[in-house]
């Protein structure tokens, strides 16, 4: 038996050891479906002159990845409670070639695929900000690209009032048959690359809606997970703040506020691994936010930059059914490089966190566990600086990253403001914790 279906089948069997409190679900995230990708090519921003079947590090995803990438999840887990599926399918194409029409259509291939391979499984769906037309450009009103979308979610969503207020403004909240309260946000409404909305105080109402779930649930008792595109907070490498500032810290203050209602927050739009952590005001483990790494291996270029290549990743999550808190992860990767070669796909485990990090669960107190030991045990924290490209970039990005380099990511773990960052990177860089 090839090695890698021997590690999917192996930690999978450990994952069917759950006892009935216990499930799993899909995150996925990021798949950004090219159609031009074996004509115009026109996500790539370097010179491709050999298409590899699965994509190149350069490009977003041709189909065959991304339906390669839904059919190793239905193999590796298909009966599962339901799947967080965090938005950007389209693929990083100028708006001009692009259109209201071909975005809904590849919304609804990706959607059909999932429903095919995974049938009566409930997909708790975002969008993100290429899933717009013009990218970006969310609106704060009712808009046709929500109502397209909407339609073609309606099956998971079900419920008529969520419905609308997806079409309002792209967000909804939803109870799994466990009563666990799943709220799915539009937090492209605070990303900087939305010129519509800086200077709105609550875009599309949303934050009024949160608040009024939020309470409603610590009225009833329920449990709230929270699952959105673009992640708050700081991300490292780059030291980019996604949000605008103010509505990152309005949304992280209602974060604080109802942490004990909130066990975790799962996030894609960094095409990297990321864990996170926010702290409650009075210092103690508040709510961990999980960042999945993306299904596309596309890397970042500039003018005068380049950002990592990085591997095509699905992840399994382990969760408490009652209370929402994550138990553990596998994170399965594509090796883009030889699945190329060998023209077959090759799905394989890159780590298991509770394993790799040390701890036996997932929960605010033990995630706070591991950003501490990250602080002070550097191997460890250069295991999460690999995880973080997917092991796509061997040792390089390890090599290369100094004194400064490991202050920013110890830093960003719990420093979520600009300020709050800044300040921490000043005192760890003179010599605190990382020597």
């Amino acid at each position: 038996m090839p090695r890698h279906l021997m590690l999917c089948l192996t930690l999978g069997m450990a994952l069917d050891m759950a006892t009935p409190e216990e499930g799993q679900f899909w995150h996925i995230t990021d798949h950004h479906f090219d159609p031009t990708y074996w004509s115009e090519m026109r996500s790539c921003n370097d010179k491709v002159p050999v298409r590899g079947i699965y994509g190149d590090y350069w490009c977003d995803s041709p189909w065959r990845l991304v339906n390669d990438s839904v059919a190793a999840m239905a193999k590796v887990k298909r009966d599962v409670d339901f799947i967080v599926w965090t938005g950007d399918n389209v693929a990083h194409i100028e708006n001009q070639f692009l259109n209201q029409s071909l975005n809904v259509g590849i919304i609804e291939k990706i959607t059909d695929a999932l429903k095919s391979e995974f049938p009566g499984v409930p997909v708790y769906g975002t969008m993100g900000n290429h899933d717009w037309y013009p990218a970006d450009q969310f609106p704060v009103q009712q808009a046709s690209l929500y109502n397209a979308t909407a339609e073609l979610w309606r099956d998971w969503i079900v419920d008529k009032e969520q419905i609308e207020n997806f079409k309002k403004g792209g967000f909804y909240t939803i109870k799994t048959t466990k009563g666990l309260r799943i709220v799915g946000l539009n937090t492209v409404l605070y990303y900087t690359a939305d010129k519509l909305t800086p200077k709105l105080t609550d875009p599309a109402g949303q934050f009024a809606w949160l608040e009024k779930v939020l309470q409603n649930a610590t009225n009833a008792g329920e449990k709230v997970v929270l699952t959105a595109h673009v992640p708050p907070g700081i991300k490292v490498p780059g030291k980019v703040l996604w949000f605008y500032e103010q509505f990152n810290t309005r949304l992280l203050d209602l974060v604080q506020k109802y942490s004990d209602v909130i066990p975790g927050m799962y996030f894609g739009h960094d095409h990297a691994d990321g864990l996170k952590l926010v702290v409650k005001e009075d210092g103690t483990p508040g709510v961990p936010m999980f960042i999945a790494p993306s299904v596309t291996p596309w890397r970042y270029k500039s003018r005068t930059e380049s950002g990592a290549p990085h591997n095509p990743a699905i992840r399994l999550v382990k969760y408490d059914q009652q209370t929402g808190e994550a138990l553990d992860y596998i994170q399965y990767y594509m090796n883009l490089t030889e699945s190329n070669e060998v023209n077959a796909s090759t799905w394989e485990v890159a780590y298991a966190a509770s394993t790799t990090y040390r701890v036996s669960d997932l929960t605010a107190a033990s995630v706070s566990k591991v950003v501490q030991q990250m602080s002070t045990d550097r191997n460890l924290l250069y295991k999460y600086i690999r995880f973080n490209t997917v092991l796509a970039n061997g040792n390089s990005t390890v090599d290369e990253c100094d004194a400064t380099c490991r202050a920013e990511y110890i830093c960003s773990f719990t420093q979520h403001s600009r300020d709050e960052f800044n300040t921490c990177v000043n005192i760890q860089r003179k010599g605190v914790l990382i020597g």
